[in-house]
C-alpha cells in the first residue's frame, strides 16, 4: 500500500494542505476521489449520499490537514479511515431519522444520541422504551456491518497483489493449496504463507474498533 502514495509525497501534500494551497486539494481529489466515493457508496448504498460523503471527506481534510501524521502511515489509509468515519456517521443518522419517522415521534437533536445518554439523570429526558432501544441497537448493527464490509473491501483492494491473488484463488475460485501454488507459480508453503497473511489483514476489518466521527470544525492553523 505504501507504494501507492510514497511517504515523501504524503509529507509534502500534508505540508501544502497545511499552508492552504487550493491546488494541493485539487491534486488530492484527483488521486483519491474514486477511492473515497467507492468506500462511501459501499457503506451508504446510495449514489447521492456517497457524493455528499465524498464532499464532506475532502472538506474535512481541507479544514483539518494537521489531523494527518505522515509517521502514522500512508495518506491513502488515513483518507480511507476518514471516509469510513464520515460515511458511517451519515448512515447512522439516516437510519435513526428513518426510525423516528416510522414511529411518528418528533425528530429532535436528542433522537440521534446514543442509548447510553438517554434516560440518564443528567439527560433530562425519560428513559428509552424497550422497542426504541431495540430499534437503535438494530441501527448500530447495520452501521457496524456496513463499516466492516467497506473496510474489508478496502483492505482486499489495497493489499499486495500476491496476497490478493492467493485469497481470490482459494476463496472465490475454490482452489486448494496445491492448485493455488501451481497457478501462482510458487511453492505450496509460499501459497499458505500468502493466504495466512491475507487473512490476518482481513481479520483487522472485524477486530478493529469503530472510530469516532471526526470533527467537522474549521481549520486550526
Amino acid at each position: 500500500m505504501a507504494n501507492d502514495t510514497p511517504p515523501r509525497w504524503d509529507r509534502k501534500m500534508q505540508q501544502r494542505l497545511a499552508r492552504g494551497e487550493a491546488a494541493a486539494l485539487g491534486e488530492l481529489y484527483d488521486r483519491f476521489a474514486s477511492l473515497v466515493h467507492s468506500l462511501a457508496h459501499r457503506v451508504l448504498d446510495d449514489e447521492t449520499a456517497a457524493d455528499h460523503a465524498t464532499r464532506d471527506v475532502f472538506g474535512h481534510i481541507w479544514e483539518n490537514p494537521d489531523a494527518y501524521d505522515p509517521k502514522s502511515g500512508p495518506m491513502r489509509s488515513w483518507i480511507a479511515e476518514v471516509t469510513q468515519e464520515i460515511a458511517t456517521g451519515r448512515l447512522r443518522r439516516r437510519h435513526r431519522a428513518e426510525g423516528v419517522r416510522s414511529t411518528g415521534a418528533p425528530e429532535t437533536a436528542g433522537s440521534a444520541e446514543s442509548t447510553e445518554t438517554a434516560g440518564s439523570p443528567d439527560s433530562g429526558r425519560p428513559a428509552e422504551s424497550p422497542e426504541r432501544r431495540e430499534q437503535l441497537e438494530a441501527i448500530e448493527e447495520k452501521v457496524r456491518a456496513a463499516s466492516t464490509a467497506a473496510r474489508a473491501d478496502y483492505i482486499v483492494t489495497s493489499m499486495p497483489s500476491s496476497l490478493r491473488a492467493a485469497l481470490e484463488l482459494t476463496y472465490f475460485q475454490r482452489r486448494d493449496y496445491r492448485q493455488t501454488a501451481r497457478q501462482l507459480g510458487v511453492t505450496e508453503d509460499e501459497a499458505r504463507r500468502r493466504l495466512r497473511l491475507g487473512l490476518q489483514l482481513l481479520s483487522s476489518a472485524v477486530s478493529r474498533p469503530e472510530p469516532t466521527q471526526p470533527s467537522a470544525h474549521g481549520r486550526t492553523r
